[in-house]
């Protein structure tokens, strides 16, 4: 039950993350999540790449430029899709 719990906050906070790339449509993107499992899937990557990125800046190595510049192409990936499945849904 414990592992369940932890698992949905986490998915909240991905969603919440997501929420902002539609700041005018926040309940709207949350209605998706919970209705499109592949939606919730977008959005849990694009949290878990955020997350990822965050550590690699802050950690500020120069090996870690490369996976830098990576995750931040992922990121502009996943915000496409987000904005395609999220647009053709609300269509």
């Amino acid at each position: 039950m414990e592992d369940d719990s932890a698992e949905m906050s986490a998915i909240s906070s991905h969603v919440a993350r997501v929420r902002l790339l539609f700041p005018k449509k926040g309940e709207a993107v949350s209605e998706l999540a919970l209705l499109n499992e592949a939606f919730r899937s977008l959005c849990e990557d694009y949290g878990l790449a955020t997350e990822t990125l965050r550590q690699l800046e802050l950690q500020n190595r120069p090996q870690d430029v490369e996976k830098i510049r990576e995750y931040r192409q992922l990121l502009q990936e996943l915000e496409r899709e987000l904005r395609a499945t999220f647009d053709s849904w609300a269509h």
